[in-house]
Parts: C-alpha cells; sequence; structure tokens
C-alpha cells in the first residue's frame, strides 16, 4: 500500500494547513516587497494603516501553522532542531507582532492624531529603556529560528537541501533589512523568503510522502519493537 493511501484524515489535514500557510507566507512577504516599492514615496491613509494590523494578526495564523510543519519535515531526523527552530521563530514572530504594532503607531502618530504628539512613542521608550528592550531585541529569535531549521532542512534534507539554504539565507538577511536598516536587504529578504516559502509549501502538497514519510518513520519503528517485545512476552 502506498505511503499516501495510509496517511490518516488528521495528518493530511495537518499537511493540508502547513501547505497552504506557507504558501500563504510566500504571498505575504512578496506583497510586502511590491507594496512597499509602490506606496513609499505615499503616506498611508488611516484605512492602509489598520488594514496593516488585520494583515499581521493574519501572517501570525500562517507563520505558527508554518513553523509547526517544518519542524514536522524534521520529526524523523532531527526532532529536537526541529522543535527547537519552530520555538525561536514563534518567539521571534510574536515580538515581530508587536514591533509592527509599534510601526503602526509610529505610522499613525507621524499621519497626524489630534492632541498627540508625533513623537510620543520615541519619548516613552527614551523615559523606558526596559520597555524598548522587551519588544525589540527578542524579535531576533525569528532569524535564528530561519537560520535553524534552514540548516537542518539542508543537513537532513527532507526536502531538496537547496530549499533550506534559502530559508537560512532569508534568516540572515532579515536583520540586516529590519535591524540594521539595509533597505536592499529588506528587499532580498522577502524575495529570499517568499521563494523558500513557496518551494517548501508547495513540496508538501504535491509530495504527501514527504510529509508522511517523516511523521511515520519513528512511529513504525516504536510500533515494531512493542510488537516484538509483546510476541516474545
Amino acid at each position: 500500500m502506498k505511503m499516501s493511501q495510509k496517511m490518516s484524515h488528521s495528518s493530511n489535514r495537518r499537511r493540508l494547513i502547513a501547505g497552504l500557510s506557507l504558501l500563504g507566507l510566500s504571498v505575504a512577504f512578496l506583497s510586502n516587497t511590491l507594496t512597499g516599492l509602490m506606496t513609499r514615496p505615499v503616506s498611508p491613509s488611516q484605512t492602509m494603516i489598520a488594514l496593516a494590523g488585520f494583515l499581521t494578526v493574519l501572517n501570525a495564523v500562517l507563520m505558527t501553522a508554518a513553523a509547526l510543519g517544518l519542524s514536522q519535515l524534521l520529526r524523523a531526523r532531527a526532532d529536537r532542531v526541529g522543535l527547537l527552530g519552530a520555538a525561536f521563530v514563534l518567539v521571534g514572530w510574536a515580538a515581530s507582532t508587536r514591533i509592527l504594532t509599534v510601526i503602526q503607531l509610529h505610522t499613525a502618530l507621524s499621519a497626524g492624531v489630534e492632541g498627540v504628539p508625533p513623537s510620543a512613542l520615541e519619548s516613552i521608550f527614551k523615559s523606558a529603556p526596559a520597555l524598548f528592550i522587551s519588544i525589540f531585541p527578542v524579535g531576533l529569535f525569528f532569524p535564528l529560528g530561519l537560520i535553524t531549521l534552514g540548516l537542518a532542512l539542508f543537513w537532513w534534507r527532507p526536502v531538496n537541501c537547496w530549499f533550506g539554504l534559502l530559508l537560512a539565507l532569508g534568516g540572515v538577511l532579515f536583520p540586516l533589512g529590519r535591524a540594521v536598516g539595509i533597505e536592499q536587504a529588506i528587499i532580498a529578504c522577502d524575495i529570499v523568503l517568499a521563494s523558500a516559502f513557496a518551494a517548501i509549501g508547495w513540496q508538501i502538497l504535491a509530495r504527501p510522502e514527504v510529509w508522511e514519510a517523516t511523521s511515520t518513520e519513528s512511529e513504525t519503528m516504536n510500533e515494531t519493537v512493542l510488537s516484538e517485545l509483546q510476541a516474545g512476552a
């Protein structure tokens, strides 16, 4: 019996969610670069600022499913590394969500809010450095998680090793763009991560055996050992 035929409905459901979430993130990162290039000279409207907030929540949901899916690919050969990398991604993305909220508020203040000075957030962070530290540096866990997962995918190769390198490269470019402020690195990071997420997501959707092999290999081994012990008893 083929592996795809033995896949349970719950496992297949998780595969589809992970694959589609990775494709969704690919669109999100690519759209970020395209819309940024098109709208950068124009001051965003209040509607656009609010829309960015809704997209941040949606991307958080997609990133959660994608991170768990990436860890699933490493389950058979590098389970702990996969879980650690996914944990780093989720912790860093949670901080990134908070950072995007700060940026959203800063953009709104810069556009003009009646009764509130545009420099209000800057004054808050200057008077409370611990508040700044609690938000921004934690975001570095996100690229660290991408690098961890990317190198693990490259080394253990549950999918094409080049996809893992793309993911790791995106992790290197992410802080160069977002933290250091190199605009070219932001664009390159978005394109590289969009490519990596799309490639891995497509592999998960188009090749069920990639997903199921990682989820059943260790379980089959455990079942075999258990059966032998029961037969011996």
